[in-house]
């Protein structure tokens, strides 16, 4: 789930310094980072040639 990502980046800020840290934050931050760059590229990606695709048929 793409917003996993997120919400452990969120917790991760929250929580940084708290003893919970290690029982809430389920990923490193920068693992979390990549993940939701990775899934932004390629979602733009995927997203723009579709609607090339549909702009082409009209």
């Amino acid at each position: 789930m793409p917003m996993t990502y997120c919400l452990d980046l969120v917790r991760a800020v929250i929580y940084r310094g708290s003893a919970e840290y290690s029982n809430v934050v389920m990923f490193n931050p920068m693992v979390n980072c990549m993940a939701i760059v990775a899934l932004t590229v390629v979602c733009l990606i995927v997203g723009t040639f579709f609607f090339a695709q549909s702009e082409k048929n009209r």
